[in-house]
């Protein structure tokens, strides 16, 4: 089980930021950006303690230092937006590859060490792909103004630290700017997504509850055949479910906060069960992750009219490194790989013999929904697998049912 320090310290923190919202608020009406940087600050100071909520800042204002430096020199004309783009990826890259090698360190000031991987619970995972893009629009754009201090709001603002939405600096002036702190809150639909966040809780645990114990040194993974096929089977559901459910709600959690704030985030996830393929699939999940690789990676190395599996191969590549040093991550991606470029050609298969308008119904349409489910459940099973990337379970399972 989890300490509360870590519960705190991990996504689930933001509950702790509801209880400064009216306080923010009320400020903002004189200080806007003083407020705001000073709600995140308590909050963070709060929820992993005063080493981290010290070093979390200083972390992010070298690394916007360097972003702005180079955007400078390319404003000189001594850097071309090419080169000033890869020196944006190299830099932030080296800052962030000790978190990326090594996930737990002891500096949270606990008292204790802690499980959590400060890569992404902290939110480093993030602040990488907010600050790459903007460089990148910055190398496009050099004469954009600084604006130190609402940049600093944009990367404390606490709904959009922590496991996301990524949103992007531009994104985040244009609404701040219109932000009226002495507006009336949308009450209805801050309570529309605290309902759908209370769901997906009580669904969460009941999934937990009913997740199979692991035995000393002998969970599921490791040796499948000492548990029964019901609960082999429960593992193959539950574990890639618990992790959707994680995700959806804390997606719902940052909504709502960033509604009782007045500073909108958009949404992570788009009713992820009803994709019926791939393509699909990746519309609805992580959607402003998604929207990040497909513009900074994607695109720029040519997109649909490049070559498809360089070009997702290095947009799923990147997606398994930055989750972190495990070969499970990489497997995982390159099951997405697989699985696009078998739909790209199913794609033009049908387009060419003029089969695609004829494929459609609800029968279909059900067969497409459970290939891309069931498909996506194994790839995530293999991505939690971080020893044996889901083979013995896999296996074990196999044998049982034949």
């Amino acid at each position: 089980m989890l300490t509360a320090w870590e519960i705190l310290g991990g996504p689930f923190g933001l509950i702790a930021f509801f209880p400064l919202i009216p306080l923010l608020r009320w400020a903002a009406r004189r200080h806007r950006r003083a407020a705001l940087i000073g709600a995140g600050m308590v909050w963070m100071l709060a929820t992993v303690g005063p080493i981290a909520a010290c070093i979390v800042p200083a972390v992010c204002i070298v690394a916007s230092a360097w972003v702005y430096g180079l955007g400078r020199l390319a404003g000189r004309g001594s850097l071309s937006p090419r080169v000033m783009t890869w020196l944006v990826w190299l830099g932030l890259s080296v800052m962030i590859f000790p978190l990326w090698w090594y996930s737990q360190w002891s500096w949270y000031g606990w008292g204790e060490p802690s499980r959590m991987a400060v890569l992404h619970n902290l939110g480093f995972a993030y602040f990488y792909l907010r600050l790459i893009a903007w460089g990148r629009d910055l190398a496009r754009n050099p004469a954009e103004p600084l604006r130190p201090w609402a940049t600093l709001c944009w990367l404390l603002y606490p709904p959009c630290m922590r496991l996301g939405p990524v949103m992007l600096r531009g994104q985040f002036l244009e609404r701040f700017d219109a932000w009226r702190p002495s507006d009336p809150v949308p009450w209805k639909e801050i309570g529309r997504r605290v309902g759908l966040f209370i769901i997906g809780g009580f669904l969460l645990a009941v999934l937990t509850k009913n997740m199979p114990s692991s035995f000393d040194h002998a969970n599921f993974f490791s040796h499948p055949e000492l548990y029964s096929t019901g609960k082999l089977i429960r593992v193959f559901y539950f574990a890639p479910i618990q992790i959707y459910l994680m995700l959806w709600i804390y997606n719902e959690l940052a909504a709502a906060t960033s509604y009782a704030v007045g500073i909108r985030v958009d949404n992570n996830f788009n009713w992820l069960p009803l994709a019926t393929s791939v393509r699909d699939f990746w519309r609805r999940w992580h959607v402003t992750v998604g929207a990040w690789l497909r513009d900074y990676i994607y695109i720029p190395l040519g997109g649909n009219r490049g070559f498809a599996l360089v070009n997702y191969a290095a947009v799923f590549g990147f997606c398994a490194l930055w989750h972190g040093a495990s070969l499970s991550f990489v497997g995982w991606g390159g099951s997405q790989v697989f699985a696009l470029l078998v739909q790209r050609g199913w794609d033009n298969v049908c387009e060419r013999f003029g089969r695609k308008e004829h494929l459609g119904g609800v029968w279909w349409t059900a067969l497409c929904w459970l290939i891309t489910m069931h498909y996506q459940i194994a790839s995530i099973v293999v991505f939690v697998d971080f020893d044996h990337l889901g083979r013995r379970l896999f296996t074990e399972i196999y044998n049982r049912l034949t």
